[in-house]
């Protein structure tokens, strides 16, 4: 069962909000239901840990790639 809550939030902490929205991908309510979980359940949620490794092999890189080289004197 779901209940839907209204709160006030000053326009720092909702800038905040939006900007992680953005960058997660996630909603504004997930956020939130996010922090209350991590602040008074921290230990009844999974929490995922590891590492990510990615490579990558191209014959000519692109010229964004050629530009960011540090060139040797």
């Amino acid at each position: 069962m779901s209940r839907r809550t209204q709160i006030t939030l000053t326009d720092r902490q909702h800038a905040l909000l939006v900007d992680e929205a953005e960058r997660s991908g996630l909603s504004l309510a997930e956020l939130v239901r996010r922090a209350i979980d991590g602040v008074y359940r921290p230990y009844t949620r999974p929490r995922v840990t590891g590492f990510e490794v990615s490579l990558g092999l191209w014959r000519r890189p692109d010229a964004a790639v050629v530009g960011r080289r540090v060139r040797e004197r």
